[in-house]
């Protein structure tokens, strides 16, 4: 039985998208390492039957319950709810985490992640981007943005005792924690990106959560590099993340 199940959310409407190819390469990368992966997938029928073809020994999918689990939010509660189904019944350490689909090397370090989790000493383990690799990797925007926003984000966190050893790369994504603890996500009820981060801020703030942080050597994809950097689309988006989690991770969740 595994001690360790990630999750990932998966929604298309075009089987050529880079980040569709992509999914279906976190899925063979999850198989060949042997890794547990639960999908949880909102597309339309005709896509989701290509990315289906993905499963595994190692890999399931999951339809969104659109009904009960709205929302990209929606889809990671779904996704947390089965895992830790899955690993409830074993009766042992185990620990979830969570990665976006087209960070396909995550799944080369999940292991490193997690062993702070199943050790016992980190009850959520946030990873941290090596610094050289995440900008030479990511398009340059998204560095400088994401650079900008984990400092601001420091700073506020510093209030709290279980953030003050501790340096979060907070918009990278991808974070791991506990699998008994699974209820604080379950109980959040945002739908956008929120869901991943502001249960482990109130498990620090409120509950003394321990939170680790490991430094993994990821590069992020560079079909990503290539389709964003240089484009005021995403250029546009990234602003808008970074309003989005001032206000929920600033205004209200760290001060």
């Amino acid at each position: 039985m595994p001690r360790l199940c990630v999750i990932s959310v998966t929604f298309y409407t075009d089987a050529s998208d880079v980040r569709f190819l992509l999914a279906q390469q976190l899925c063979r990368l999850a198989t060949a390492k042997q890794i547990h992966l639960i999908i949880v997938d909102g597309s339309p029928p005709e896509i989701q039957a290509l990315l289906w073809q993905e499963q595994s020994e190692y890999v399931e999918m999951f339809r969104q319950d659109k009904e009960k689990f709205q929302g990209k939010g929606g889809s990671l509660r779904q996704a947390v709810k089965l895992a830790a189904a899955k690993l409830e019944a074993q009766g042992l350490k185990a620990a979830i985490a969570f990665t976006e689909p087209e960070k396909v090397d995550f799944i080369n370090h999940v292991c490193d992640i997690a062993q702070p989790l199943l050790e016992e000493k980190a009850d959520v383990v946030v990873p941290m981007r090596n610094k050289n690799l995440f900008q030479q990797t990511y398009p340059i925007e998204q560095y400088h943005s994401e650079s900008f926003a984990n400092l601001h984000f420091d700073s506020l966190a510093q209030q709290y005792g279980g953030f003050k050893d501790v340096k979060v790369d907070w918009t990278f994504g991808p974070f791991a924690f506990n699998a008994t603890l699974a209820k604080k996500w379950l109980d959040y009820t945002g739908n956008s990106w929120d869901a991943q981060m502001v249960p482990y801020v109130r498990g620090v703030r409120n509950d003394g959560w321990r939170v680790h942080s490991v430094e993994v050597n990821f590069e992020l994809p560079s079909e990503m590099k290539m389709q964003e950097e240089g484009n005021p689309i995403w250029s546009s988006k990234r602003l808008h993340q970074l309003n989005v989690l001032f206000e929920l991770l600033g205004s209200v969740e760290l001060s």
